[in-house]
């Protein structure tokens, strides 16, 4: 029986996480706050043409940051993940996702469609890695000792059994792990395992309990029927995109109103 504490816990993969750049946040706002102090001022003491022109620069700026900076995010449900940019959403289950990687900015490759070569491949604004920081992650790996990537788990001095909690002054080994990787790294490396939890969660409940009259039979059914069924509902799980229009019309608008007004 679970204590209280243990069955109380919820399910990591369950929760809805949201991945998208610190300093896209800060700027965005750092660049709304400016904005609405220039509207502001504007609609105060604003009575001209030039007035009229500057506001409406600020608001075509205002949405160029919203769709650019602000909106791009990479949100990972229960049900899959869905990578949001600034003018596509594409929404991908957890079982048509077939590997998650980082090349210049984390990337969702999914399972190819019947009768396509490959699947697309999937591209996020909200997490992107420079050489900079890919730098700065492999020099901190090469300070913990984690330059290459190991076969075997390391030697480690003897410390507390897993499962304990960390004594003061010393950080949970997720933490140090964390540390150790870029932004866009840790995110590849969460959503790919999210992605595998779920494949794995769904073969098995594809696939059939074993009969009571033929064992023998009902184990090979297991392992080929299993993978088959996981197979089929990768397949029937496709990845579904769609215009955002709102986003759209943010930046649109705007532009359209301060090309009015400049040639008015």
């Amino acid at each position: 029986m679970l204590s209280q504490q243990a069955s109380s816990r919820k399910d990591p993969d369950s929760e809805r996480e949201v991945f998208r750049s610190a300093g896209s946040m800060v700027l965005s706002w750092a660049w709304f706050v400016v904005a609405l102090i220039i509207l502001i001022d504007l609609a105060v003491q604003g009575r001209d043409h030039a007035a009229l022109i500057t506001a409406a620069l600020v608001l075509a700026i205002t949405g160029v940051v919203y769709a650019c900076a602000w909106r791009p995010k990479i949100v990972a449900d229960s049900g899959g993940v869905t990578v949001i940019n600034p003018v596509r959403d594409h929404r991908v289950p957890w079982t048509a996702v077939s590997k998650v990687d980082v090349v210049n900015a984390v990337r969702v490759h999914c399972e190819p469609a019947s009768g396509a070569a490959r699947g697309k491949v999937l591209y996020s604004w909200a997490v992107q890695s420079s050489a900079r920081s890919a730098r700065k992650a492999s020099l901190r790996r090469e300070v913990s000792g984690q330059a290459r990537p190991r076969l075997t788990p390391r030697l480690r001095a003897p410390g507390p059994p897993p499962g304990t909690v960390p004594r003061y002054g010393e950080l949970p080994e997720p933490a140090r792990d964390a540390l150790n990787r870029s932004s866009a790294d840790y995110t590849a490396g969460r959503l790919a395992e999210r992605a595998q939890h779920a494949r794995q969660a769904a073969s098995l409940a594809a696939a059939p309990p074993p009969s009571s009259e033929s064992q023998v039979t009902g184990a090979s059914q297991v392992s080929g029927d299993g993978l088959v069924a996981g197979g089929n509902q990768a397949a029937a799980a496709r990845p579904l995109a769609q215009w955002a229009w709102l986003s759209i019309g943010v930046m649109i608008v705007p532009l359209v109103l301060l090309l009015l007004v400049v040639l008015a």
